[in-house]
C-alpha cells in the first residue's frame, strides 16, 4: 500500500552517561522505537509533563544525579497514566535489596550495567512487543472496520493528513494532539514523517470533511493537504481506499 517506515513504541531513556545513552539511543532507534532522552529525574518528570499521552515504557538508572532512580520511579508512579506504564531500571549490579527495593516502587524489570545490545533489545520487546509496521497496522484497521460496516450496514472515513511544510509541531507531536481531541473509537497512524492516517468509524464524507476542519484549527497552522476517502463508495477493501485518498491528496 506504499506506507513508509515502522511504528514506533515510545520510550523515555533515563540515564546520565552521555555514552549510555547514545549507544542506546541509537540502538532502539535503528529498531523501529521512538526514544526521549533525560539525564536526571527531574528531567524525566519534566518530559513526561509535557508530553500529551504516556511513554510506552521507561528505562532508568538507578544512580542519578538530584532525585535518585527509586525517587523518581515512585514520582513517575504517582502519575495517574503512569500506574501501569512498565518500568526498567539499569543498575550497576542487580543486589537483591536493590531490586527489591525497585519492585516495590513500581519497576517490573532490571538490566545490569554494561548489557549487550541483544540483552536490551529482548527486555524492551518482552515488555512493550517489537515495533510493528505502520502498513501491517492500517491494513487490520481497515479490514477490521470494513467487516463492521458491512455487519452494520454502514459507513466510515480514511483520511490521510500530509505535511507539506515545516511548521510548529512535528508530526509524532500532531499526532499525539488529535488522539487527544478525536474520539475513543478514531484511530490515527503516524505512516512517516509528514504523513498521518485517520480512521473514522461510522463517519460518512460530510462528517470526515467536519474533522478535517477542525483538525485544521486544532493544528493552527499551513502545510497540510488532506485526502478523503469512504467505505462503501471510494473503495471495497484497504488497498483501493488507501488509493483514492493519496489520489485526492494530488488533486488537493
Amino acid at each position: 500500500m506504499g506506507f513508509l517506515s515502522r511504528s514506533k513504541g515510545s520510550i523515555l531513556l533515563v540515564e546520565d552517561s552521555a555514552l549510555t545513552r547514545f549507544y542506546s539511543r541509537r540502538l532502539l532507534e535503528n529498531n523501529g522505537y521512538e526514544v526521549a532522552e533525560a539525564a536526571s529525574g527531574e528531567e524525566a518528570l519534566v518530559k513526561i509533563r509535557e508530553r500529551l499521552d504516556p511513554f510506552d515504557l521507561v528505562i532508568i538508572d538507578i544512580n542519578l544525579p538530584g532525585i535518585d532512580g527509586l525517587t523518581t520511579i515512585e514520582k513517575i508512579k504517582a502519575i495517574p497514566h503512569y500506574r501501569y506504564v512498565p518500568v526498567m531500571i539499569l543498575t550497576v549490579e542487580a543486589k537483591i535489596s536493590t531490586v527489591k527495593q525497585a519492585i516495590q516502587v513500581g519497576a517490573i524489570e532490571y538490566l545490569c550495567k554494561p548489557f549487550s545490545t541483544e540483552q536490551l533489545l529482548q527486555r524492551v520487546e518482552r515488555l512493550i512487543g517489537r515495533s510493528e509496521d505502520p502498513r501491517e497496522i492500517l491494513e487490520r484497521l481497515l479490514r477490521l472496520e470494513i467487516n463492521r460496516a458491512k455487519r452494520g450496514n454502514s459507513k466510515f472515513s480514511l483520511v490521510l493528513a500530509q505535511r507539506t511544510a515545516a511548521g510548529r509541531f512535528n508530526t509524532a507531536s500532531v499526532k499525539r494532539l488529535l488522539q487527544k481531541k478525536l474520539r475513543e473509537i478514531d484511530e490515527v497512524l503516524m505512516l512517516d514523517d509528514n504523513l498521518l492516517a485517520l480512521v473514522l468509524p461510522l463517519t460518512d464524507k460530510e462528517g470526515a470533511a467536519t474533522v478535517i476542519k477542525k483538525l485544521q484549527e486544532w493544528v493552527a497552522e499551513k502545510g497540510w493537504r488532506f485526502g478523503l476517502a469512504v467505505y462503501p463508495e471510494n473503495g471495497g477493501n484497504g488497498k483501493e481506499l488507501f488509493g483514492y485518498a493519496q489520489t485526492a491528496i494530488s488533486k488537493s
